[in-house]
């Protein structure tokens, strides 16, 4: 059975043009995009490593889905995440994963 993360990962996987329509929406709504990736996820531990610095004044999905195929270029045995921080409410409002090892998606 394949391990669950957020929401998204109860609906089928996300091509590219479903990744880059919700990262459209995330900056649509003023949201920060940051991007997080680990080995081993856990329910317990909710901090994953953060990949650079979170994409402050960033309007083009084009930079997040570069960004974001650099991380899995730099880490393709690691799960990823894109996560949506609102600045009012100084917090993360969303994340969903992006990317899951190839040994994983079978599981």
């Amino acid at each position: 059975m394949m391990m669950r993360l957020e929401t998204f990962s109860y609906l089928p996987e996300l091509d590219n043009a479903e990744i880059e329509a919700q990262i459209r929406s995330i900056l649509d709504r003023g949201l920060v995009v940051a991007i997080e990736h680990t080995r081993e996820p856990s329910a317990y531990d909710h901090y994953w490593t953060l990949w650079k610095l979170p994409l402050f004044g960033v309007t083009d999905p084009d930079d997040v889905l570069s960004e974001l195929e650099e991380c899995r270029g730099e880490h393709p045995d690691a799960y990823i995440r894109l996560n949506g921080y609102d600045r009012r409410r100084q917090g993360q409002v969303l994340a969903f994963a992006v990317h899951r090892p190839a040994q994983a998606e079978g599981s």
